[in-house]
């Protein structure tokens, strides 16, 4: 092929080129403005103030993170919106009226109540067994019945006093539950007393705004089992044999690593449903 025909040849493709791209330019369809959503968001910072008792210490936690604590800074961090700081108020052995004079006393505890955007709190459990021990031998429903309404007027308190240092913050408050229910489904009193307790408590949190009970009872006596119909109380209790799979084996009382993971999805749970209360402005 001569070089002359080469030329024409490659002359030619170019100009239908430009015309092609000229006539795209002029009479092709009009670019389109992309917005990608949920990247111009910035991340908001929450600092969520954790007071209680050992389960809000985290005994039990193998790793030494906190429990819960740690767990649920990870579920709200896990959506890249939120980064959170969380403080960690929780005393092992604590009771209701232990936990009062904490609020009430330390300095430090009182200004991350101030400024928290969560509270959580765990409470109940050992004021329970305050109670149970009390009256080991010969425990009665009235015994149970009047440990509970104690209980749930130095509840009011405490809450009432979270709530009157930090009028915006929602709070979430776990419930109790019975880790010797494995071991001795037999003793009904400490089961009807934790439900009668629960029930309370979610009575005297419906009288205080955005405050929110969280159930534990649920998922953790029973090893995270929840059918107990005739049908399945065998195989129940041979899932459970060796014992609670939720509760730490060293003291078959607190939760262990599994255990805390279903306290957080409980709580989580509550929070995704209330979750206006605390992205307030």
């Amino acid at each position: 092929m001569k070089w002359a025909t080469i030329g024409r040849r490659v002359l030619y493709v170019a100009v239908v080129a430009v015309l092609t791209f000229g006539g795209w330019q002029l009479f092709g369809p009009e670019p389109t403005t992309h917005h990608l959503s949920g990247q111009t968001k910035s991340v908001r910072p929450l600092q969520l103030t954790a007071i209680g008792d050992s389960l809000t210490h985290g005994v039990g936690d193998e790793t030494n993170s906190g429990g819960y604590v740690a767990l649920i800074k990870t579920d709200l961090e896990r959506s890249g919106d939120y980064t959170v700081t969380t403080q960690n108020y929780g005393v092992t052995g604590d009771t209701s009226t232990q936990i009062q004079k904490r609020v009430d006393q330390q300095s430090k505890l009182r200004a991350s109540v101030k400024t928290a955007d969560i509270l959580t709190v765990t409470v109940g459990g050992n004021d329970l067994m305050h109670v149970l021990q009390d009256h080991f031998l010969d425990i009665t429903k009235q015994d149970v019945a009047e440990g509970n309404a104690a209980f749930q007027k130095r509840l009011a308190t405490l809450i009432g006093t979270l709530r009157a240092m930090n009028p915006t913050a929602p709070i979430y408050v776990f419930g109790i539950y019975n880790p010797f229910y494995v071991y001795f489904p037999q003793l009904t009193a400490m089961t009807d007393s934790v439900t009668q307790w629960n029930a309370a408590t979610k009575k005297t949190l419906a009288k205080v705004t955005d405050a929110y009970y969280v159930d534990i009872d649920a998922v953790l006596t029973k090893g995270g089992a929840t059918q107990t119909d005739k049908a399945t109380k065998s195989s129940l209790k041979k899932a459970l044999a060796g014992g609670n799979p939720l509760i730490f084996t060293q003291d078959h009382f607190h939760p262990n690593n599994a255990g805390y993971a279903k306290m957080t999805s409980q709580l989580w749970a509550v929070m995704q449903s209330s979750q206006k209360a605390w992205e307030k402005p």
